[in-house]
């Protein structure tokens, strides 16, 4: 099973890849490296909560910013975005 740590270099490299922004489907990246979404979305709030990257997610009627979810666990089990979000590098 691939590291905590591999995911979060996964995601910051795809973000890099893409001018220092990407949209990210943790649906893909799950698939891909056969772990759960959950698990992806959770190093997106960390990486976030580390100000490595600023993250967006839909959260059933609007685009918000990680910063405004109520808390991490509501971020991690949110569905209604079918897996994407935008992801920004800081600089």
């Amino acid at each position: 099973m691939i590291s905590d740590e591999f995911v979060q270099r996964e995601i910051l490299r795809l973000a890099g890849n893409t001018h220092k922004s990407a949209c990210i489907s943790t649906r893909r990246i799950s698939t891909f490296y056969n772990v759960p979404e959950s698990r992806i979305r959770r190093q997106l709030t960390t990486l976030a909560e580390q100000k490595k990257i600023t993250l967006t997610g839909w959260d059933g009627r609007e685009l918000r910013p990680y910063s405004e979810w109520a808390n991490a666990e509501d971020f991690v089990n949110s569905h209604a975005d079918g897996g994407h979000f935008h992801v920004e590098l800081v600089d």
